[in-house]
């Protein structure tokens, strides 16, 4: 027998004598944190099922003989020497961490060791989804707007969808980041990838979505039970909804969300929806897009009999200014350049509901004035 097979056979006992002699000293106390520390890591590790068996056995005798280790041999072989044993039979086995597998919003899968517990989201929407699901306190960092629910307020901040402090963001630690499809510039997706964060994609277009949506995201934080309570709760109130919609002749509607550059909606913006459960048409409906930039000449062309602008009374004035001078526009020259400041709407998270009452207010308003100006 050669030396360096000697040395092979020699160190494995000397270092099993050398484990049970300190697991022989240590407090219980210690042996209890040292099995509890073990077991969670061998949980991460599918091959060492059978280790993290018995070292969570170990453990449960441990606590019920009040730490006497020496009470049998069980107790008394420390589980280092039973890790080194199944390390010694599995050494060919490749030492992979168990993931969560999930699929987001729009299809993609998102590998996490675990169910997420530091998450950074950079939507308000995306935010407030998250608290339905029961994670908002796996919420470490959001952005400016994210206002819903109240707890949210209290959230750090790393920015806007448009402008990110990545450097905020990455000292957060997240185990993901959670952001809007669509609704997040490509710049902020690519300097993810550069930091090596795991992105997981919201997306809603219609109110039936909202159930599915809070669903994979209880998947995502390891909430699902809450989550799958409130998207049963979410997919009957979207049920509610369509059974409700308004049927008849719908009012061309423009609805806008900034001025320079105009911004409007898309087919696949919540609001769309919404306007048609009112009874009224997004004269942008054709645009396969969220939130596209459009031009006063189109919209001109176009020919809306209500423009709803979405923001604050006071910027409003600034606004209806602006669509003064073209009163070829059926909605300037009638009047009907209003105001819809409930930004729930907008955010597309699940209190939209609660404010597709006042958007159907707004619109029966106009109906009923355009009509009385007809006659």
């Amino acid at each position: 027998m050669n030396t360096t097979m000697q040395h092979w056979l020699i160190a494995p006992i000397v270092v099993a004598a050398t484990l049970q002699i300190v697991w022989t000293l240590v407090s219980a106390a210690t042996r209890e944190r040292w099995l509890s520390r073990a077991a969670q890591t061998l949980a991460a590790y599918p091959q060492f099922k059978v280790l993290q068996d018995a070292v969570e056995q170990k453990l449960v005798r441990l606590r019920s003989s009040g730490g006497c280790a020496g009470c049998d041999r069980k107790g008394a072989t420390p589980p280092m020497i039973a890790l080194g044993l199944i390390f010694a039979a599995t050494a060919g086995a490749p030492l992979r961490a168990a993931t969560v597998a999930i699929v987001d919003d729009v299809g993609a899968k998102v590998a996490l060791a675990a169910p997420a517990t530091r998450i950074v989201s950079l939507s308000a929407g995306a935010t407030e989804l998250l608290f339905a699901a029961g994670a908002g306190d796996k919420i470490v960092a959001t952005v400016q707007g994210a206002d819903e629910p109240a707890a949210a307020k209290r959230i750090a901040r790393v920015g806007d969808a448009d402008n990110i402090d990545y450097a905020k963001l990455a000292a957060a630690k997240p185990d993901v980041v959670v952001l809007w499809h669509d609704m997040v510039n490509k710049r902020a997706v690519a300097t993810l990838a550069k930091l090596k964060l795991p992105v997981y994609s919201v997306s809603v277009s219609h109110f039936r979505d909202f159930a599915g949506s809070v669903q994979r995201l209880g998947v995502l934080a390891g909430t699902s039970a809450i989550a799958e309570s409130e998207a049963r709760a979410l997919a009957r109130r979207a049920a509610a909804l369509e059974r409700k919609k308004f049927k008849g002749d719908p009012l061309a509607v423009f609805y806008m969300t900034w001025d320079v550059p105009l911004y409007s909606i898309g087919s696949r913006h919540l609001i769309s929806e919404a306007l048609a459960h009112c009874g009224a048409r997004n004269i942008f409906d054709d645009i396969d897009f969220p939130a596209p930039i459009v031009e006063f000449e189109n919209v001109v062309k176009r020919n809306p009999e209500v423009i709803f602008m979405s923001t604050t009374p006071i910027t409003a004035r600034d606004w209806r200014e602006r669509w003064a001078p073209y009163t070829k526009i059926r909605a300037v020259a009638a009047k009907q350049v209003l105001v819809f400041e409930d930004v729930r709407l907008d955010r597309m998270g699940p209190s939209a509901f609660d404010a597709v009452p006042g958007l159907c207010e707004k619109v029966a308003a106009a109906h009923a004035s355009l009509h009385a100006t007809a006659r």
